[in-house]
């Protein structure tokens, strides 16, 4: 009788959302923003209503908010985001292991409206939220929906063919090149995909490369060893005519946006109603300018790939939209206090277009830089130059390092400033737990209160 069980739910959950009482929010972001991070610190302040003193901004805290619960997993497909094991593991002074597969986890919050007749008629009321973590690498999928094979292949091949990657390239370029056009048999595509997923591996971990796909080459999940991954980027000059290989390519190609992106977009993100877009300037600022433009890039591509704008009440129970946007710079806790506003311009003038684009849409968005776990200790030390600020926190060798980390561009830096200056932000291990339980953070409360603030009224 599991399809009485399945119809249940999902009648349940047609009447949460026709009633206002359920959020589905999706937390976008590419590999090491932060997402797992962001996930395990919103449950745990939500499940403590004790965090009152600490999420000041967080307007339903202490005197309407009773507290949330995690609801039981509805369905067995669907693994749960281990949030005791990444709770555990930052109470241990470590980072979550990074997300490899797909997870959802629900929550039902409980508080008191400020609606009149709510508030009469009702000791309490509730909103449910559900909120999908992912890799980073399967989102960078999602702009392919747009592209035909060959624009695919061109785009890639103006990434691949950057000079400072082309030693590394150069051996997959050098096979392609001398490859049978006219042998598009299982064999050779099996051999030209696993090479190239080789090289995407290796441009991630020697270059840090971003828009990288397809993603399910970095992360095949449950798909490793499947033909659905035999794909890979043919040279410019060999997509003029149609041979064997570039025909059968063009079908794997359609292949993978058929059943691999469409399923995944239309399981996680077609029903979302609000949006975090998790970003890690600071990460990309190490890396250089050619990894702050991809990255960029890559994040007004997958953008465009979301449905945006105020919804109906119909409109909400059949074809959502997503309403709220919010924009957030992760890692702020590497920075000094004062370098915060200079770390939230240069993400406004990263997303500077989509932030005009949801405007026009009429969509509610908000730029911030936060924390959603400290790992350092913000203070000052006396020079001969006078004070200056410093943060303090424990490396991954356990070192504790005191340092002042650096200044923080307000706009994208131009390839002259990277070629006269080094950012070196550091990397910090977590601080654990507080004594009330609770992980500490910055700006999260802004960030719930954007998000979810309206919904508890």
């Amino acid at each position: 009788m599991d399809w009485l069980l399945d119809l249940r739910i999902k009648g349940q959950r047609l009447k949460a959302r026709a009633l206002g009482q359920h959020l589905r929010i999706g937390i976008t972001g590419l590999s090491g923003a932060g997402k797992t991070a962001f996930i395990t610190s919103l449950i745990n302040q939500l499940l403590n209503p004790n965090a009152a003193p600490k999420l000041p901004f967080f307007t339903v805290m202490p005197n309407r908010y009773f507290g949330a619960k995690l609801l039981e997993s509805e369905t067995s497909d669907c693994p749960r985001f281990p949030y005791e094991q990444n709770l555990a593991a930052i109470q241990a002074k470590t980072w979550p292991v990074s997300t490899t597969g797909w997870s959802q986890i629900s929550l039902m919050l409980r508080y008191q409206s400020t609606d009149f007749l709510a508030g009469k008629l009702k000791n309490y009321s509730e909103l449910q939220l559900d909120i999908v973590d992912y890799p980073g690498e399967w989102l960078l999928d999602l702009p392919m929906l747009q592209q035909e094979y060959d624009r695919w292949c061109q785009q890639m091949w103006l990434l691949l063919d950057q000079p400072e990657r082309a030693d590394l390239v150069a051996p997959f370029k050098a096979q392609l090149a001398n490859v049978d056009l006219q042998n598009a048999d299982d064999w050779s595509l099996q051999q030209l995909s696993d090479a190239y997923a080789h090289l995407l591996q290796g441009l991630r971990t020697q270059h840090a490369a971003v828009l990288l796909q397809p993603g399910r080459l970095l992360l095949p999940a449950e798909l490793a060893g499947t033909p659905l991954l035999w794909l890979f980027p043919l040279l410019p000059k060999q997509l003029n005519a149609d041979t064997p290989l570039s025909v059968r390519l063009k079908r794997q190609f359609v292949n993978y946006q058929q059943r691999v992106i469409k399923p995944f977009y239309q399981d996680y993100f077609a029903g979302l109603d609000r949006q975090v877009v998790l970003v890690d300037c600071l990460g990309a600022l190490n890396q250089g300018f050619a990894v702050m433009q991809e990255t960029q890039q890559a994040l007004m591509q997958i953008l465009q790939s979301f449905r945006y704008g105020p919804t109906s009440f119909l409109g909400r129970l059949f074809q959502p939209k997503i309403d709220k946007i919010l924009f957030a710079a992760t890692k702020a806790d590497l920075l000094t206090p004062e370098q915060h506003r200079n770390l939230t311009l240069l993400l406004q003038q990263m997303l500077q277009q989509p932030l005009q684009d949801n405007r026009y849409q009429r969509t509610q968005t908000e730029a911030l830089a936060l924390s959603a776990v400290v790992t350092s200790e913000f203070g000052v030390v006396e020079t001969p130059e006078g004070s200056q600020p410093c943060i303090r926190g424990t490396d991954r060798n356990g070192q504790l390092r005191t340092l002042f980390p650096g200044d923080v561009p307000i706009s994208m830096p131009s390839q002259l400033l990277f070629s006269h200056h080094q950012f070196a932000f550091p990397q910090f291990v977590p601080q654990g737990l507080a004594v009330d339980g609770l992980l500490p953070s910055q700006r999260l409360d802004q960030a719930l209160e954007f998000i979810i603030g309206d919904a508890l009224q």
